[in-house]
Parts: C-alpha cells; sequence; structure tokens
C-alpha cells in the first residue's frame, strides 16, 4: 500500500469515527440532568424573578425612612396690562424664572416603620418560597428521571415477554402441525402473543411520553439515560420513629416556614394599619431663587398723571428650616376599616399555618409509613419472581408431558413477567416516596442526588432475575 493510501485509509477511518461519535447520544446520569434543569427550567426561573421582584418592595419601603431631595425650576414669559381708573393704561412684558430644592427627612412615622417591618417579612418570605422552589425541583427532576427508567423497564418486560410469546406461539404451532396438540391451543397462544404486541406498543409510547416530560424540564433533547444498579441498596429511612420525623418536618419544612413569615407579615401590617391615627413629623429644608426683569409701555395719559413706569425687576432668594407636625383627625373611617381588613387577613394566615401544620403532620406520618412499605414490597417481590420463575418450569414441564395446558404456561409465563414489572415499579416508588419525605421534613437536597447518582450504569437490554432476589 502507498504512502497516500494509506493516508487516505487513515483519513476515511478518523472521519469515520468522528461521524460515529457524532452520531452517538450523549448518555447523561442523574446528576447531569438535575445541572441542567437548574439552568434551564421554566418554573425555577420563574420563582427566581418573583423573588427578586418581591425582595425590591424592602427597597421601596425603606426609602420612605430616608431624606428624599427635589428639584424644581422653572421660566415664564409674562404680558400684561394694566388699567387706570383716571385712564390710560401700563403694558408690562417680562420674562421670570427660578429655580427651588427641598430635602425633608421623616422624624416620626410609624406607618412607614411598619410597612418596611411588612416588607422585610415578605422578602424573607420570598426567599423561604424560592428555596422551597429548588427543593420541588429535585424532586421533580427525580420524578421525570425515573419515571423515564419506569417506562424503559415496563418496555425491556414488554418486548422480552413478546419474544418469549411468539416462541411459544411458533411451538405451539409445530406440536399441531404433527397432531400433538388441539388447534385452541394455537389460537390461545396467537391471543396472547397479540396482547403482547399491544402492549409492547403502548410502552414504546410511554417511553416517548416520559422523555418528552423530561426534555420540559431541562430543555433539552434527552434521548438516552444512565440506568439503576440492580444492586442497590433498599434500606427503611432512619429514623425509624414517626415523631423525630415530624419534628424535623415541623422545624424545618420550607412551607411552615414561608408561612411564619407571611404571619409576621400580616402583623406588621395590622400595626401600620393603626398607626394611621398616629402623628408624622418630618424636617425639612428649601432654598428658592427666582429672577425677571419687565419693561412697560405706558401711555400719555399716565406719564402725565406720574403713574409707576414699571414692574419691580430684580432677583429674589429665601431660605426655609424647619419641623411640620401633621395629626389625623378623621378620614371617614378609611383607617378603621383598614385596620379591621388586616385584623381579617391575620387571622386568615393564621388558619392557614394551623392547617398546614396538621398537612405535614400527617404527610409526614403517612410518607414515611408508605416509603417503609415500599421495602417490605421489594423483598416480598423478589420472592414472587422466584415463587413465579419455579412455577413457570413447573408448568412447562407439565405441558410437556400432557398434565397441563397450554393456557396454563400462558398464564405462568404472565405472571413472571408481571412480577418482574412489579419489583422494578416498586423500587422506584421507593425512591421517589423517600425524596418526598425528606422534602416533606424539609431536608431534600442536591445531595441526595449525588447519592442515588453513585448507582447509575449504562443501560442494559437483558431482562433477568435480579441477583438481590436470588441471594
Amino acid at each position: 500500500m502507498s504512502r497516500n493510501s494509506r493516508r487516505g485509509f487513515l483519513l476515511a477511518a478518523l472521519a469515520g469515527a468522528v461521524l460515529n461519535a457524532q452520531a452517538a447520544p450523549t448518555q447523561y446520569n442523574l446528576l447531569d440532568v438535575y445541572s441542567m434543569a437548574l439552568k434551564n427550567d421554566a418554573q425555577l426561573a420563574a420563582a427566581r424573578a418573583s423573588m427578586k421582584a418581591t425582595l425590591e418592595t424592602v427597597n421601596q419601603s425603606r426609602a420612605a425612612l430616608l431624606p428624599s431631595l427635589g428639584l424644581s425650576a422653572n421660566t415664564e414669559y409674562n404680558k400684561a396690562t394694566r388699567d387706570y381708573v383716571s385712564g390710560g393704561d401700563q403694558k408690562d412684558n417680562y420674562n421670570s424664572h427660578g429655580w427651588g430644592a427641598t430635602l425633608t427627612q421623616p422624624l416620626f412615622n410609624m406607618n412607614s416603620w411598619f410597612n418596611f417591618e411588612q416588607a422585610k417579612s415578605v422578602g424573607d418570605q420570598a426567599s423561604v418560597v424560592f428555596a422551597n422552589a429548588r427543593q420541588q425541583l429535585i424532586l421533580r427532576v427525580a420524578e421525570s428521571y425515573f419515571n423515564v427508567l419506569r417506562s424503559e423497564d415496563n418496555l425491556m418486560t414488554a418486548k422480552a415477554q413478546e419474544r418469549a410469546l411468539k416462541q411459544q406461539m411458533d411451538q405451539a404451532q409445530e406440536r399441531y402441525n404433527v397432531g400433538l396438540i388441539a388447534e385452541t391451543d394455537v389460537l390461545d397462544a396467537r391471543a396472547a402473543y397479540d396482547n403482547a404486541r399491544v402492549a409492547r406498543i403502548q410502552s414504546e409510547n410511554q417511553v416517548f411520553i416520559s422523555y418528552e416530560q423530561l426534555r420540559t424540564i431541562v430543555n433539552q433533547d434527552v434521548t438516552d439515560i444512565a440506568h439503576l444498579e440492580k444492586a442497590m441498596p433498599v434500606v427503611a429511612p432512619t429514623p425509624d420513629n414517626a415523631e423525630e420525623w415530624v419534628n424535623t418536618a415541623l422545624t424545618n419544612n420550607l412551607g411552615l416556614k414561608a408561612s411564619r413569615e407571611g404571619i409576621m407579615a400580616f402583623e406588621s401590617k395590622v400595626k401600620a394599619s393603626k398607626s394611621g391615627y398616629a402623628p408624622t413629623v418630618n424636617a425639612f429644608a428649601s432654598y428658592n431663587y427666582s429672577s425677571s426683569n419687565s419693561s412697560s409701555a405706558r401711555s400719555p395719559k399716565t406719564i402725565i398723571e406720574g403713574l409707576p413706569a414699571q414692574t419691580p425687576t430684580g432677583d429674589g432668594k429665601q431660605t426655609v428650616i424647619g419641623v411640620q407636625f401633621d395629626l389625623p383627625i378623621f378620614s371617614g373611617g378609611a383607617t378603621t376599616a383598614v385596620t379591621r381588613q388586616a385584623g381579617y387577613q391575620l387571622e386568615e394566615a393564621q388558619k392557614n399555618y394551623d392547617q398546614q401544620l396538621r398537612d405535614t403532620n400527617a404527610n409526614t406520618r403517612s410518607l414515611l409509613r408508605t416509603a417503609t412499605s415500599d421495602v417490605d414490597r421489594v423483598h416480598a417481590s423478589c420472592q414472587v419472581i422466584l415463587s413465579s420463575e419455579s412455577a413457570l418450569k413447573a408448568t412447562q414441564s407439565g405441558y410437556e408431558v400432557g398434565t397441563r395446558s397450554i393456557t396454563d404456561v400462558l398464564d405462568a409465563q404472565q405472571q413472571l413477567y408481571s412480577s418482574i414489572s412489579n419489583y422494578q415499579n416498586t423500587r422506584y416508588d421507593f425512591i421517589v416516596n423517600t425524596l418526598k419525605l425528606k422534602q416533606v421534613a424539609g431536608t431534600l437536597s442536591p445531595a441526595d442526588l449525588e447519592a442515588l447518582n453513585q448507582w447509575m450504569t449504562n443501560a442494559s437490554d437483558e431482562l433477568s432475575v435480579p441477583d438481590k432476589c436470588r441471594g
């Protein structure tokens, strides 16, 4: 082979490798998906913008307590005519202009102060709400991710079942051709195979839907994700004590924290409403400058009688420093109505918080019980798989010797694949319910995703009984 031929071969091989690398889809693990969601999730971005907008109310309310400075300026053209009783007139045409500055410092304003306190509580509430949105993102990413794995595992089970039933149908056809079985057995096998095809088609559609749901979070096409190791331990949440979980939730649940900040905000609002009866005291200083000139056109009559020839001209300056006291006496009942309204809003916030306390208590206990039950379900599902596998072997042996029918074999196969699917789904239920428990308790964090990500591995197309079940 010549040098040019070898060079061309190497370039072609390199180009082929690059094209294959580009064509191969990227496989993402759980942390990869979460990182994309942090950057692209629309719900989180909206929550962040809402928090920033709310925090600006703190700056707005603080401004009412700080000095304010205002400038004003004016320029005017004046044209005036004066008629005198004695006869004659005087016309004045002149320009005037001026400017002024006023500095005001509130000295005592209870309404502004309590509005500022309310704004700080609302700002703190907004920060907690955003933190809760980040926790919700962790849960939404995990649920969507494991829904994809769930759908892919179900598809794998459907394909394996379809292959097994196809083989069973072909064997039934062969046995029928040699006269060993009746035609009804062939028809039963074909019906079971056709049902398996329908289930496989539905599973393929569900895989597509689950990936689309994941894409709405990450705003990026994801077509391949890492799967969960079969060896991942399934252990009950610790501590195994409902009261400890409830106490943690009542302290750390972000929804409860946000509600508590809301109550504090309404308490400040009540105080601000009542301060509508209080006086306000402001210090102020102002400086004003004005200038004007004029020219008068006098009639002969006014000249003869010695009337003024023109309006005064010149500059004027004024400096004022003082303190202003205002006391509202009666506002038509508006202050009383606003105070009552704020009181009812505070009562509503307190009652909603009480209900949220009860819901958090109940949800924490329920999720702890559910996650603990999931552990038992996973272990029990292992035993169901082993029992179904043994039952299928026995049924197939009985079918070979004529003591069992094809329907028995088909039912046994269905039971085995159903038990494997139940086992896989139960594992995902356990993971999601455990994360929900931590979210209700207020302890859910990216570290929980990092711990799960350690058990992510490349996808496998093989469907088999988990080694954990055999062990």
